[in-house]
């Protein structure tokens, strides 16, 4: 070979190196669509256990899919002092997840004597945990707090709900 192919092939020879680089690097589009948007399924809860169990697809080839239990817990509703309405009825709501997920959209309610009364709602992203209050002026009867939470493990997820859990019902004179 003599010297003045050397710098030819050497060229050549660092493109296809580049590229086989870049294709490690950059995945093609099908696949990059694939891994950036995976699909999360909705295990059956227990019996009012209050677990959303979510599992997150794995994003290489050979790697196992990741279960993450999120409990959602409804608090039985108290009675406050103070407060927007002087006191009152709260209802809070929290829930854990095993692992970060990107977001978490966390829904309380309370309900009064059997309906719907006041409703509210808190997101985080990038969290374990979130929790969520929400306030009603005392009358007399009875009280439930409800809660559901809304899990987006990754950006650009398909996002999992949970059925509505209730707490105990207290009944207040």
């Amino acid at each position: 070979m003599s010297n003045d192919t050397r710098p030819f092939v050497r060229r050549a020879a660092l493109g296809a190196f580049a590229a086989a680089l870049a294709a490690l690097v950059v995945p093609s589009a099908p696949a990059h669509a694939a891994t950036a948007h995976p699909a999360v399924a909705l295990a059956k809860p227990g019996n009012g256990a209050g677990v959303l169990t979510l599992t997150v697809p794995a994003d290489r080839p050979g790697a196992a899919p990741l279960t993450i239990d999120c409990t959602v817990t409804p608090s039985t509703p108290f009675r406050y002092y103070g407060g927007p309405y002087g006191g009152g009825e709260e209802g809070l709501a929290s829930v854990s997840c095993s692992a970060p997920v990107y977001k978490i959209q966390l829904d309380v309610a309370l309900y009064y004597n059997g309906s719907q009364v006041t409703y509210n709602s808190n997101t985080v992203y990038n969290a374990l945990s979130a929790t969520a209050d929400t306030e009603y002026p005392l009358k007399q009867g009875s009280y439930q707090t409800g809660a559901r939470a809304t899990i987006t493990t990754v950006l650009g997820g398909t996002p999992a709900t949970s059925p509505i859990y209730g707490s105990a019902v207290v009944t207040l004179p």
